[in-house]
C-alpha cells in the first residue's frame, strides 16, 4: 500500500542534484499546497543519496511563494558534510525557474548520551478519549488527510488565548517517520484564528522544525497520534510567531517548531 503522503512526495531524478515533482490537491491550502507538505518534499530532496544512519535534524523553510498545480523542481546543494553533520541548501522552484521556497537541512547521526528537557508532556486525555474533530467547514483539502481530535482551541470560536492541544495523526494510518514529523510540524491552526475566532489573510514567512525523534521513538509511535502544544507568544505589527512542541503518546518530545506569520488583521 502507498500511503497518501508518500504518493504526493514521489520524485524523479532529473540530474545529480534536480529533481522533479508534482503538487497535489490531497495537501491543498487556499492558493497552494500546505507548507508542512512544501516542508516534507524539500526535506525528501535533502535525504536522498543520505550517509548510513544520518537522519533529519534541522529544517527551515522560507515560504516565498506558492507553487501552482502541476511540476515542481527541486534543486540541493551540500555545503558541507563531516562526520557528525551535514548541512544541504534546497530550492523549490516553478518550471520556468521562479523560485517558491527555500530550505536549509542538516542531517545528522544519533548518537547515546546524556538525555534531558525541561519540558513534559501535558496531562492529557488519550487520543482515543477525545471525538474526532470535523474538518468538513474547513475550505482548505490538505485537513482532510489528517485525524484531528482537539482538546483545547477549538476553531470557529473565540478563544480566551491562543494555547491548543491536538492529537493528530495521518488520516489513512500511515506510521509516523522524520517526513511526516515534518509535515505534521506545520498541522496547528493559524493562532489569529484562534484569538479572534474567525479567519484572516495569513502566511507562513519562515518556519523551522528540530527533530528530536530517535528512529526508535519513532518506531513506537507507529500509527498512532502526536500531540502537538502550541502557543503564540507576541503579536504585532503584522507578524505573529508560533511555538508548537510535539510528544508522541510515551510522552517523549520528538519535535519543536517555531514559525513567523505574516498577517492583516486590523486592531
Amino acid at each position: 500500500m502507498m500511503f497518501t503522503l508518500d504518493r504526493t512526495l514521489t520524485l524523479e531524478r532529473r540530474e545529480a542534484d534536480v529533481f522533479e515533482g508534482h503538487t497535489d490537491q490531497a495537501y491543498w491550502n487556499l492558493i497552494g499546497p500546505y507548507g508542512g507538505w512544501i516542508a516534507a518534499i524539500m526535506l525528501k530532496a535533502a535525504m536522498q543519496d543520505a550517509a548510513d544512519g544520518f537522519k533529519p535534524l534541522i529544517v527551515t523553510v522560507d515560504f516565498m511563494k506558492a507553487p501552482g498545480e502541476g511540476t515542481i523542481v527541486l534543486r540541493r546543494r551540500c555545503d558541507r558534510a563531516g562526520r557528525t553533520a551535514a548541512f544541504w541548501q534546497v530550492l523549490l522552484e516553478t518550471p520556468d525557474g521562479t523560485p517558491c521556497a527555500r530550505a536549509l537541512v542538516t542531517l545528522a547521526p544519533h548518537r547515546e548520551t546524556l538525555d534531558f528537557s525541561n519540558y513534559r508532556m501535558p496531562d492529557v486525555p488519550a487520543a482515543e478519549q477525545v471525538e474526532p474533530f470535523d474538518p468538513s467547514f474547513l475550505p482548505v483539502k490538505w485537513v482532510r488527510s489528517y485525524e484531528t481530535r482537539i482538546i483545547k482551541g477549538q476553531m470557529g470560536a473565540e478563544n480566551a488565548d491562543t494555547h491548543s492541544l491536538v492529537w493528530i495523526r495521518d488520516s489513512d494510518d500511515r506510521p509516523l517517520d522524520h517526513l511526516s514529523l515534518t509535515a505534521l510540524a506545520d498541522s496547528p491552526f493559524p493562532r489569529l484564528f484562534l484569538a479572534t475566532g474567525r479567519p484572516s489573510n495569513i502566511s507562513t514567512i519562515s518556519m523551522t522544525n528540530y527533530l528530536h525523534a530517535t528512529s526508535a521513538e519513532l518506531d513506537a509511535v507507529g500509527d498512532g497520534s502526536v500531540l502537538v502544544d502550541s502557543r503564540c507568544e507576541r503579536a504585532g505589527g503584522g507578524f505573529y510567531d508560533q511555538h508548537s512542541k510535539l510528544y508522541s503518546p510515551q510522552g517523549h518530545l520528538i519535535a519543536t517548531s517555531k514559525q513567523m506569520v505574516w498577517y492583516d488583521r486590523a486592531p
